[in-house]
């Protein structure tokens, strides 16, 4: 076989999208130090083609992919991050490397159908967060003093993507977290809840990716503070006061001070805070901390509700309020939905067999751990009386996806 023209960057975005060292590919392949790491540096490099063989079938990509120049340049750099220090060098270095190839097949996509135009752009350095929540929410198409039902398929139709990654890799073959206290030690190897970058050839197009998680509150929140960090962060290496900024911008979205004024006691109890919980779709913790910084309630009030919430006990858990509060599972978490929808646009489905007949430069099993987490079209299920706007009353409903559940209030404590 003759000579192979490969872009570098290609070989290390599939090394570690494989969770493979350099070491271990070049004890794989035979090669000397420092060889791969020359070859992962250097824009293009010439392979013989037995070595581009089995580097390929090492790696398991499709040759394309190595011969196809890259377009995003996203690096660890900068991501912005819903994450604790405690995140390692790797995990920044896997997610950049995975945000890129997202990019990548966006565009691709795009090339085929027109994605949806990115409608929120970066704010002007300063804004404070009410501000850009309020413009935030003109951009999504949300009245200031109206929930947002669906804040994932807002965000996507104002064109910026959602992937949602599983517990399980198919394209690594292991559990890439593990929330299980009691489960094997060693599988928790991610600590992040969602982060965000800019993808694209002139970084145009935003892009949202989440770990699963099973609270539909953490997730609407997740998802809502990275949407206040493509806001009013342009780049990474995110601060601690950007971090606490973006949660600001999250409840201040999701639940409008404005509108909280005229809905919540003065002196709030905790059963009062269910009430707007359910409205706005917003946890506990987070309303509790939203109201206080927002000076809607004082510290002495926060403080209290702060210890109830982690003293009081849910009859149906066993667990502290703190840990599973109330309606904690009236809703099924968001999913997205464009990433897939746009895969059926251009290639007429999603199953890992009729996408092998398009010859994508993406091995399959990568490609269905992006559209893992992707929701299907909607089930059409029969009208209920107003789901959207349902209380935890005797009786009650609540929207949960496309089914409705009952549910109890709980009962009113001082």
């Amino acid at each position: 076989m003759a000579s192979v023209e490969v872009f570098g960057t290609r070989v290390r975005q599939a090394r570690v999208l494989r969770r493979l060292s350099g070491t271990a590919v070049m004890d794989h392949l035979g090669w000397r130090s420092p060889r791969q790491t020359r070859l992962e540096q250097s824009e293009t490099a010439v392979l013989d083609g037995a070595d581009f063989d089995r580097l390929t079938a090492l790696l398991r990509f499709p040759p394309a992919f190595f011969t196809t120049a890259p377009a995003s340049r996203v690096t660890a750099r900068d991501l912005l991050f819903r994450a604790p220090k405690s995140t390692t060098v790797t995990e920044k270095e896997y997610l950049a490397v995975f945000a890129n190839v997202v990019g990548d097949l966006l565009g691709q996509l795009n090339a085929v159908a027109k994605l949806p135009p990115v409608l929120l752009e970066p704010l002007p350095a300063g804004t404070d967060v009410v501000t850009a929540a309020a413009q935030a929410r003109r951009w999504l198409g949300v009245a200031p003093g109206v929930p947002i039902k669906s804040l994932t398929y807002e965000l996507e139709a104002a064109g910026v993507p959602v992937v949602m990654r599983m517990k399980h890799s198919r394209s690594t073959g292991v559990v890439d977290w593990d929330t299980d206290e009691d489960g094997p030690a060693g599988l928790l190897t991610e600590k992040h809840l969602g982060c965000s970058a800019r993808t694209g050839e002139y970084r145009e197009r935003p892009l949202v990716l989440l770990r699963a998680l099973d609270s539909w509150e953490r997730t609407r929140w997740t998802i809502a503070h990275e949407i206040g960090h493509l806001l009013l962060h342009r780049y990474g290496d995110v601060s601690d006061d950007q971090e606490r900024e973006a949660s600001r911008f999250a409840s201040e979205l999701l639940a409008p001070t404005e509108v909280l004024a005229k809905e919540v006691p003065p002196v709030p109890t905790l059963s009062d805070l269910v009430d707007a919980k359910v409205k706005w779709r917003i946890s506990l913790g987070a309303l509790i901390i939203h109201l206080r910084e927002s000076k809607l309630i004082d510290e002495v009030r926060a403080d209290t509700l702060q210890r109830q919430l982690y003293t009081r006990i849910n009859s149906e858990t066993g667990h502290t309020w703190g840990k599973t509060e109330p309606g904690w599972n009236a809703r099924t978490p968001e999913r997205p939905r464009l990433l897939r929808r746009w895969m059926e646009e251009c290639y007429g489905s999603v199953s890992v067999e009729a996408l092998a007949a398009h010859d994508l430069i993406y091995p399959t099993d990568l490609l269905a751990d992006i559209l893992a987490g992707q929701r299907g079209a909607p089930a059409k299920v029969a009208a209920a009386p107003d789901t959207a706007s349902a209380v935890l009353d005797d009786g009650a409903i609540l929207d949960r996806g496309d089914t409705v559940v009952a549910l109890r209030r709980p009962r009113r404590q001082a």
